[in-house]
């Protein structure tokens, strides 16, 4: 399980996010699963979440690795500034020549490559997320317009790779 701590405005939350506890077979996860729908119904909220964390994260590597790319970029920049300058005897370099110089850097094109990737990453989770979400629409308009009522007792004790807490309490007295 992990925990965050959230600061919105002066208020600080801590939120507990339990992770995927196995491997996810997505093709098998947006399947439905017609023979449980109470199942579908009541798991996938917690899905939908769980991917909306890590699209959440993703965002914030894509954000993290931008940001680092761009701090090296406009650093070497400056120091190639200088370099060509001083090969071209005080003349200062074109904007081409200066962009030229920092693309033909191995440590720029490192810093861009991995960019590339937590953007690719990124991309899937995002995919995901709208399949997993996209799923959870149908399930619930399947459940509205069908006769199936909740009942608990039927429904395995795990479903989606989530632990299902039956409890014997009455909700609502």
């Amino acid at each position: 399980m992990e925990k965050r701590l959230i600061q919105i405005g002066n208020k600080s939350y801590k939120l507990l996010f339990d992770d995927f506890d196995e491997d996810v077979d997505i093709d098998s996860l947006l399947k439905i699963d017609y023979s449980n729908l109470i199942g579908e119904f009541t798991t996938f909220p917690v899905i939908l979440n769980r991917f909306g964390i890590l699209l959440a994260e993703a965002e914030s590597q894509v954000a993290e690795t931008k940001l680092n790319m761009d701090v090296y970029e406009a650093k070497t920049k400056e120091k190639l500034r200088v370099e060509l300058a001083e090969q071209n005897n005080g003349k200062s370099p074109t904007v081409e020549a200066l962009n030229n110089a920092v693309v033909s850097n191995k440590a720029y094109q490192a810093m861009k490559r991995k960019y590339i990737e937590v953007v690719k990453t990124r991309d899937y989770i995002n995919s995901i997320f709208w399949a997993v979400k996209d799923k959870s629409d149908k399930i619930s308009s399947l459940l509205k317009q069908s006769e199936i009522t909740l009942e608990t007792d039927v429904m395995p004790e795990r479903l989606n790779g989530i632990f299902i807490k039956k409890q014997n309490k009455q909700l609502i007295k």
